[in-house]
């Protein structure tokens, strides 16, 4: 099975945008795939700059580790369309097949959203990292770095407004084979798949032995990776490996392609990589003195914003790290 990326868009996030530009190309050279176009996004946060962090700490001064690696020329390589109105145009343009993944603050998502309220009606589905199910922070004590970073945009994304997808809100170009757009119901929001943050720390238990064994093979994917974690590997912030975006990009491959990665003879004992889920309406907490950014479980359907949307809760840790292989260059 394949995918195809479209477009890459980028923002503001654990550092600065001019830093996340370079690492994208920096990825994108290393894979041999820098035909992929890339659109700069958001610098900063919609409404006021996030809890203050040290981004330094973690992910060193260039972002990926302080390797100072060389990138490909930003002129010749980063789009001159903005990212929020790319992905507007790709949403407008795929009549219904379109499916985003985000990786960081909501910025450019919450943007879009807003210019083009109907939005999660024109997508097929969208896949997020980001927020946490049982109050549990990684950045401040009840928050998730993505949400905690940028709350108003998780909220403006995770947000229902009732005309959103109203009959004659969608383009008139957009049309889709389930959809009539003079019909007289609303339209439904695209399905949204969240891998959050205790998910990422809990249940998973990849041992820094695997990670170590995982970046043990001369691939130009291994190489880059085994500099850009060099630093946190000594430092061993957790007991184990953590792997947020790594997970919900094999999550949302494992939704699309199902048992087409695999060889053939062992498609009929593929499972899932989501072992359980929780289908629950959703929103994000913006006024708490200790909670603004945490993402809010509405179990009762009591919020009228809220939106429905899939959390993934266990994995299947042996077909997961198949897919972390695969990242680092191996055969799946």
């Amino acid at each position: 099975g394949r995918v195809n990326v479209t477009a890459i868009t980028t923002s503001h996030g654990n550092t600065s945008l001019i830093n996340v530009n370079k690492n994208v190309l920096r990825v994108l050279q290393t894979v041999d795939l820098l035909d992929i176009p890339v659109y700069s996004g958001a610098f900063s946060t919609l409404v006021q700059p996030g809890v203050a962090y040290n981004p330094v700490a973690f992910h060193g001064l260039d972002g990926f580790g302080n390797t100072n690696l060389p990138h490909p020329d930003l002129s010749k390589y980063l789009q001159k369309q903005h990212a929020v109105s790319k992905i507007i145009e790709e949403a407008r343009s795929s009549k219904g097949s379109l499916r985003i993944l985000t990786l960081g603050p909501l910025t450019n998502l919450a943007l879009a959203k807003r210019m083009e309220p109907s939005l999660l009606c024109q997508l097929a589905s969208l896949h997020i990292m980001g927020g946490n199910t049982t109050g549990e922070g990684n950045h401040t004590a009840c928050a998730e770095f993505n949400f905690n970073v940028d709350p108003e945009a998780a909220h403006i994304v995770l947000s229902r407004d009732i005309d959103n997808c109203a009959p004659g809100s969608l383009p008139v170009n957009f049309t889709t084979t389930n959809a009539d757009r003079s019909a007289s119901v609303v339209l439904e929001q695209c399905p949204i798949y969240i891998t959050p943050w205790e998910t990422c720390l809990r249940a998973l238990s990849v041992t820094y032995g695997q990670r170590t064994e995982l970046g043990n093979v001369n691939t130009p994917q291994a190489q880059l990776i085994n500099k850009g974690e060099a630093e946190n590997l000594k430092r061993k912030f957790f007991n184990h490996y953590v792997s947020c975006d790594q997970l919900s990009a094999a999550w949302t491959l494992d939704l699309l392609l199902g048992d087409s990665v695999l060889p053939e003879h062992e498609r009929a004992s593929y499972v899932p990589l989501c072992k359980e889920s929780v289908d629950c309406r959703v929103t994000v907490e913006l006024q708490g003195q200790h909670t603004r950014g945490q993402m809010v479980l509405d179990r009762r359907s009591c919020i009228p914003h809220s939106v429905p949307a899939t959390l993934l809760t266990a994995v299947n840790q042996p077909y997961y790290l198949r897919y972390l292989r695969l990242a680092f260059g191996r055969k799946f």
